[in-house]
């Protein structure tokens, strides 16, 4: 079955079919980002004495790195990996080199919570057929970057990002971000405009419109600590729409992992300045999105202005870049020669 689109280009655009993996990570993709956006507010009323991200406890580090390295076998083998060292700590890159194409602008990808490289296992291939590619563990997140100093706010955030663009020696790129990466990318894309090529943005969260309340009331009772796995499970395949949770699934157990035994850091997502949004956005979301109001989010950012490119895949969730690779992949990558 290929996924419907609404678009404001009347175009057709054809869509590969929905991957397998796409949906049975949607579980594992939906918890971080909902226990994330919990604890943040709950950050607002209470005081951690630690304020840098970091793992709960030595063996829940080393269960996520196992799993971490289990899931990278999956994507194209990287050129190199990087720890490029900024003011909030070190950050983890990836660079895969196209030597067929040295002068286009370079991909810079930004994962979703908990998510960490690895979940571009799907859309790296094509991306690197067209394009080098540099993908990278957010800071304050689980992951092979390590958090020294204190994220204070939205500057700060955008701050250690483009300090680790200057270490990789980058001056312009495309930025694409999937959910709290999406708001990663569209707050740095604020503040360094002049650095952004294309902003390209796959269900991202708080940029046009905040988490639902139906998320809140699913996701609480499904962390209680005295449910049994059959019960939590049964109320997270409700959620995800799936038949069972496949917990063999390597990056789906990553981003578990991340999730029990991470505890990040970060200051609340901060509203975005859409008018400060100069260079062009494509905006990508899913009509099944459990997160947030897709038409809202889309309506949302039509009205930003005439630089927006956005469109919602229909029977599609939040996972749509696992769902859809080949034809997210493709439609991001016209967009990208399409404004350069």
């Amino acid at each position: 079955m290929e996924p419907e689109t609404k678009s404001t280009d009347t175009k057709n655009t054809s869509a590969s079919k929905k991957t397998d993996r796409g949906r049975c990570c949607l579980i594992g993709v939906l918890i971080p980002v909902i226990v994330l956006a919990i604890g943040l507010i709950v950050r607002q009323w209470t005081t951690d004495p630690n304020p840098l991200g970091r793992f709960r406890s030595a063996a829940g580090e080393q269960a996520y790195k196992k799993a971490y390295l289990e899931a990278m076998k999956r994507l194209p083998e990287a050129t190199r990996s990087l720890d490029i060292e900024t003011g909030f700590g070190t950050v983890r890159v990836y660079e895969f080199v196209n030597e067929k194409s040295p002068f286009e602008t370079p991909i810079v990808l930004l994962p979703g919570r908990a998510s960490g490289v690895p979940m571009w296992a799907e859309n790296l291939p094509d991306l690197l057929e067209e394009r080098t590619v540099y993908a990278l563990d957010a800071l304050g997140d689980s992951g092979f970057s390590v958090q020294t100093s204190v994220i204070k706010n939205a500057e700060d955030q955008a701050l250690w990002l483009d300090q680790a663009l200057t270490g990789l020696k980058l001056t312009e790129v495309h930025l694409v971000g999937h959910s709290f990466g999406g708001w990663l990318a569209a707050n740095y894309a604020q503040f360094y405009p002049e650095r952004v090529t294309t902003l390209n943005l796959l269900e991202p969260v708080y940029v046009y419109t905040g988490i639902r309340w139906q998320a809140y009331a699913k996701m609480i009772p499904a962390s209680l600590p005295f449910l049994s796995q059959t019960q939590r499970d049964r109320i997270l395949a409700e959620i995800g729409g799936a038949s069972e949770i496949d917990r063999s699934d390597p990056l789906a157990k990553m981003i578990s992992d991340g999730s029990a035994y991470f505890s990040p850091q970060l200051p609340f997502p901060a509203p975005i300045e859409l008018k400060r949004l100069t260079m062009p956005v494509y905006a990508a979301f899913a009509d099944q999105s459990f997160i947030h109001d897709s038409v809202k989010a889309y309506e949302t950012a039509i009205a930003a202005g005439n630089n927006v490119q956005a469109k919602i895949w229909e029977n599609a969730s939040h996972s749509l870049p696992m769902e859809y690779p080949q034809a997210v992949d493709r439609e991001i990558l016209d967009f990208m020669k399409s404004h350069e």
